[in-house]
């Protein structure tokens, strides 16, 4: 079966910690998981690229249902991090392996991208090296659909911010929180940061605000979008952002829209926060996020 949709991104073994004490360990996850999850409640094409080691259990990636894992295995461990979470919903994750291989087990370099062949639309994180420079190059120049998701802390250094802001030109979606699109451009309201960013070359600016929902500006046509969440009975909010933009990018493709493509991504959140990990892909899965979809489209609607 042909990939349509790629993610490119980490696979991390989470050890979650609540605000009341409870744990979950030895959780799949991931910022390239979780994307495979929210995209993979709109299409079947859907495949995952990611380093793991020989302590990787393959059968963890069974219940995503993927067309295709494009999973590298190595000699390095498997990332691994505690997710530590505090009742204001802030988190803390602390890797639990080396920089070294924490680094080398998340990047993709040009070097080993899979084929590309039958893909339409490509997902992938940027943490400010200069490798990806070269990644996104190599991604646009064969014709994808780039959605671009930052990974920026307070602690990020200058130079990497330039590096996350220079991969825009090359990207056709990017979809920040509020707070990082803060740290990449300071303190600004989100009508005065959307045009900034899609000045710099993508389209979309999708602007994830948490419970609140997210607004999407369109470069294009200068137009706003206001989109609630989609309610959720809420048990883990690690990765619905990424599967926010995973259900984004096939919701555009699929549409061509913007109202469709931001329902999408808001229905992956919802589905991706009610357990821990991401969800399981089932038939009544499927319906259910059919059902919020139908409930959620009405609701995203263009502001002024």
């Amino acid at each position: 079966m042909t990939v349509k949709y790629l993610s490119i991104g980490g696979i991390i073994v989470d050890d979650i910690v609540f605000p009341d004490g409870r744990t979950a360990m030895n959780a799949l996850g991931g910022g390239g998981v979780y994307t495979v999850a929210g995209m993979r409640l709109w299409s079947p094409e859907v495949g995952l690229w990611g380093r793991v080691g020989p302590d990787f259990e393959p059968q963890w990636l069974d219940d995503l249902a993927m067309a295709e894992s494009l999973i590298q295995t190595n000699e390095k461990p498997t990332p691994r991090a505690w997710q530590l979470y505090e009742t204001d919903g802030t988190r803390t994750q602390i890797p639990r392996v080396s920089a070294d291989v924490w680094k080398t087990q998340l990047m993709p370099t040009s070097l080993d991208l899979p084929s590309l062949v039958g893909t339409q639309g490509v997902h992938l994180s940027t943490r400010g090296y200069e490798e990806e420079l070269s990644v996104m190059a190599d991604l646009a120049q064969a014709g994808l659909t780039i959605s671009l998701e930052p990974i920026v802390t307070a602690e990020t250094p200058p130079h990497q911010r330039e590096v996350m802001l220079e991969c825009l030109s090359m990207a056709h979606i990017f979809s920040p929180g509020e707070g990082d699109a803060h740290l990449l451009l300071g303190e600004q309201s989100g009508r005065d940061l959307l045009p900034q960013l899609a000045a710099r070359g993508p389209r979309l600016i999708a602007l994830r605000q948490g419970a609140t929902g997210s607004t999407v500006y369109d470069g294009q046509t200068q137009t706003y979008w206001q989109v609630p969440a989609t309610p959720a009975q809420v048990v883990d909010v690690t990765g619905g952002g990424n599967a926010y933009c995973g259900g984004f990018l096939v919701g555009w493709l699929e549409h061509g829209q913007v109202a469709p493509a931001a329902a999408c991504a808001a229905v992956s959140a919802a589905l991706t926060i009610e357990q821990v990990g991401p969800p399981a892909l089932t038939a009544a899965r499927l319906a259910e996020a059919e059902r919020r979809l139908d409930e959620s489209l009405p609701k995203v609607v263009e502001i002024d």
